[in-house]
């Protein structure tokens, strides 16, 4: 199963295509083009740091919130074109 993702992640970014990589609990890794972006979910990222943690880097640094993205968003939503293929 992994060898089989890898290969196909490979044809596809050798191909040019956007893809996003889904990792369960932890975010989404999204590459389009030559930009790659990892989004974090809240909740992993709270397991990390503790919540009291998180709270006073995201005060301290208000951009990290543009990291941070909610497992209940469609995949989609997070490209710039708006078209990717998604890897689960």
């Amino acid at each position: 199963c992994i060898q089989g993702t890898t290969s196909l992640l490979s044809y596809c970014l050798g191909k040019g295509e956007n893809i996003a990589l889904v990792l369960r609990d932890i975010g989404v890794l999204l590459i389009e083009g030559r930009q790659v972006q990892m989004n974090f979910y809240y909740k992993f990222l709270e397991t990390l740091s503790g919540k009291e943690n998180l709270g006073k880097a995201i005060f301290k640094v208000p951009q990290l919130l543009d990291m941070v993205v909610s497992p209940l968003v469609p995949v989609a939503t997070l490209s710039f074109s708006g078209r990717v293929i998604i890897f689960p």
